[in-house]
């Protein structure tokens, strides 16, 4: 078999598996003389460039360009495409590694089927016995399929890494890889919607090393910041198939804003830009995105349809802190007064993603002497509440605990329910939000009640108007 293949690798401080992923290319069963490696050293201050050069003295089909500065992998791969003279090109990063037979097999299927673009699959190697669940960008292959284009198979936009993929050279031109975090998306993006032959392959695999020390696996703001960037190139795309991606990155930034406690100023930066970066997200766009992942379990698609609607500072307001039902995993406790009162030490807490109804289970069964229980239904929210199935004594309400529904306007509402004897306690309740008419009434009544909040909490910056 004649050297068709060009490996590009960028290479930035990766000494610790390095070596693990070089000897994964020269050890491939096609043999090592029958494609082109090409290792971009992005000015590493580590190791990474003595190993490189060992590799390149020992294969004399290794190449080794050296960045002057710190570029970034996009920018490395784009150098390293430059020096490509070879019909196709496949990428490995310098952490990961791949089958032995990934090369032979991948070059195969190509001849056999005239592709311009093959994927093969790929899984999450943590190095533990632990294996990582398949995720919405994890599109693996369990046969050996020729695609006529993306429309094929439209969840095949969602394949965004760079690697696992072996590229013609009719399709150089789209992989143009941009700046920051999420530097392959477009570049793959653009090949995927352009390539005329996809071929799935179910015989080759792709190791992604997930490192938990990596910038990838710590959302940061910087992560948001850029994948606005991200999703604004792939929306100018105007492509059908690339809406539905860009509905996923929405949705990964807003659950981001909601779930992790950033600063209130970067959260407001994230919201100003991604609203800058989106035009008007469509119902029929996401109702294709639903009918592809029907079990897709984050998915706000009030909040894509209105994010046009609301300020940077409305929108946090409503959607963040006083509106958290059904959108991340909350929090609900029972406090267990033993005859010392309530504390944290005696806490039972479940995760649950709230729903109108509810239905959660603790476990009291090392508790040996019960005097009181008290029950938290939810952080953060203003809400209205009722037990359905236990008696209630008392909550620190705004109406009484005998009307159909509690009312509660502090961020930690609270039951005392009725002892309970048994080893398990099911709490059956129902929960709604208090919408904006009964929030702007509620305020009112209460003289502004948000301003009993700490001035230095994230809250004091709203105002609300009826």
């Amino acid at each position: 078999m004649n050297s068709k293949l060009s490996v590009i690798i960028p290479v930035f401080n990766g000494e610790k598996y390095l070596k693990e992923c070089l000897d994964s290319i020269v050890n491939q069963d096609i043999g090592v003389n029958n494609f082109e490696v090409i290792v971009v050293n992005d000015n590493s201050t580590d190791n990474s460039l003595n190993i490189i050069n060992d590799y390149a003295l020992k294969y004399s089909n290794f190449t080794v360009i050296s960045n002057e500065s710190n570029f970034g992998a996009g920018q490395s791969r784009n150098i390293g495409i430059k020096n490509v003279k070879t019909d196709y090109l496949t990428f490995v990063d310098c952490d990961d590694f791949i089958s032995e037979n990934a090369f032979r097999d991948c070059l195969l299927k190509i001849k056999e089927n005239d592709a311009d673009l093959l994927i093969y699959n790929w899984q999450t190697f943590t190095g533990t016995d632990y294996v990582e669940p398949i995720n919405i960008h994890q599109q693996s292959s369990d046969e050996n399929v020729l695609l006529e284009g993306i429309g094929e198979n439209p969840k095949l936009v969602f394949s965004t890494s760079s690697w696992n993929k072996i590229y013609h050279k009719s399709l150089y031109p789209y992989l143009n890889f941009s700046n920051g975090l999420y530097d392959d998306n477009l570049a793959v993006v653009k090949s995927l919607v352009n390539a005329k032959k996809i071929f799935l392959s179910k015989d080759a695999t792709y190791f992604y090393r997930k490192n938990l020390d990596s910038t990838t696996e710590n959302i940061t703001p910087r992560h948001a910041l850029d994948l606005c960037d991200s999703i604004k190139q792939l929306d100018d795309l105007n492509n059908a198939h690339v809406n539905l991606l860009n509905i996923k990155f929405i949705n990964d930034i807003l659950f981001w804003v909601y779930f992790y406690d950033w600063d209130i100023n970067d959260e407001i930066s994230i919201i100003e830009k991604l609203k800058d970066s989106v035009n008007q997200v469509s119902s029929l766009d996401l109702d294709n995105f639903r009918k592809l992942f029907p079990d897709y379990e984050v998915f706000y698609r009030e909040d894509c349809l209105n994010l046009d609607k609301f300020d940077s500072e409305t929108f946090l307001a409503k959607y963040k802190y006083f509106n958290r039902l059904a959108k991340v995993k909350s929090q609900a406790s029972i406090y267990v007064d033993d005859g010392n009162g309530f504390s944290e030490v005696n806490k039972i807490s479940v995760e649950y993603i709230p729903q109108k109804n509810n239905k959660l289970t603790f476990d009291l069964l090392d508790f040996e002497n019960i005097k009181n229980l008290r029950f938290d239904p939810l952080e953060g929210a203003f809400i209205k509440c009722r037990i359905n199935n236990l008696s209630v004594l008392d909550a620190n309400c705004d109406n009484s605990v005998n009307d159909e529904f509690q009312i509660f306007i502090t961020l930690d509402p609270n039951y005392i329910i009725d002892n309970h004897l048994n080893s398990k306690l099911t709490v059956d309740f129902d929960l709604e939000f208090l919408n904006n008419n009964e929030l702007a009434n509620l305020f009112i009544e209460k003289n502004n009640v948000i301003n009993e909040f700490n001035q230095n909490h994230k809250k004091s910056r709203f105002n609300f108007l009826k």
